[in-house]
């Protein structure tokens, strides 16, 4: 079985959708691991949050280490009803670094793949992704690389962050928007060809309903959208899209394959409030039902 561990902050979020409020954790370390944990795969969570009680974090399936954080960063995310996809965001934040001296080393044993998933961007360091380059095959969830915060809400600066660390990352994902900022390119070919340029092997674009694209060395694969039966909460679908994703690894070899089932565990997610909790088999009856492309 493949082993997976992700580093990042747990979040606590409050997400507005219509008129509809929820507050729970958040981060792609909440939404990537409950995912994995409930494909099946073994998952470590190392998470920085504050020092309050956990039980919070009751619910959570994955093992969790919990690294010190001055506070737990909190997020409010607000859905348009008229454009899901636009995404309005605003943050009260506390210092969040994961420090290699905090990680227990033992924990780093036999690792498949380590998950990246700042929330801002100062929650990861180059110091880190070098200490972690050598113990395991590195993915970035990028967009908290690009995350500042200016009078609570947040702003994208600095797209030469997620350059700078690029060499050391077997494969990225992040949406169109978060693209197209990172690399400076109005379109996604060009994008995507501009982060491998700086070193990165794979990167993974998901575009809402427009579907998805994934860059697998000089290959290219369009992967098509999946309309979700209701729309719950769109938070996390990025990182649920992940998940499956990396779950298909040992799975299968076809990279239309992978990208299909990450699209339908996303869609899966986004039509229940919180995280995806299904299995591998409920993602595969659903692409089994589901309809041709028009």
């Amino acid at each position: 079985m493949m082993k997976v561990a992700i580093f990042g902050p747990i979040c606590r979020d409050l997400n507005i959708v219509g008129r509809q409020r929820y507050c729970r954790p958040g981060g792609v370390t909440y939404y990537a691991g409950q995912a994995l944990a409930s494909l099946g795969v073994e998952t470590l969570v190392f998470a920085t949050y504050g020092h309050e009680p956990s039980d919070w974090l009751a619910e959570f399936k994955p093992k969790l280490i919990h690294l010190p954080a001055e506070g737990t960063i909190q997020f409010i995310n607000e859905y348009p009803v008229e454009n899901p996809d636009a995404r309005i965001q605003k943050a009260r934040i506390f210092d969040n670094e994961n420090k290699p001296k905090d990680i227990p080393q033992s924990e780093l044993a036999a690792l498949d793949i380590i998950i990246l998933g700042p929330l801002l961007h100062d929650n990861i360091t180059k110091e880190l992704v070098r200490f972690l380059a050598s113990r395991a095959t590195l993915v970035l969830a990028a967009q908290g690389m690009i995350r500042y915060l200016e009078e609570e809400k947040i702003v994208w600066k600095f797209p030469e962050n997620v350059w700078r660390i690029l060499p050391y990352i077997d494969t990225v994902f992040l949406d169109d928007l978060e693209l197209g900022f990172i690399s400076q390119k109005d379109d996604i070919q060009p994008g995507a060809r501009f982060l491998q340029e700086q070193g990165v092997k794979n990167v993974m674009v998901t575009q809402g309903h427009l579907g998805s694209q994934i860059f697998l060395g000089k290959d290219e694969y369009k992967i098509r959208y999946y309309r979700p039966r209701q729309l719950a909460d769109p938070t996390g679908a990025g990182d649920t899209y992940m998940a499956g994703y990396l779950r298909t690894l040992e799975w299968t070899d076809d990279p239309v394959a992978r990208g299909e089932f990450a699209a339908m565990t996303a869609t899966m997610g986004i039509e229940k409030l919180g995280p995806f909790v299904g299995t591998f088999e409920e993602v595969q009856k659903r692409l089994g039902q589901s309809s041709p492309p028009s």
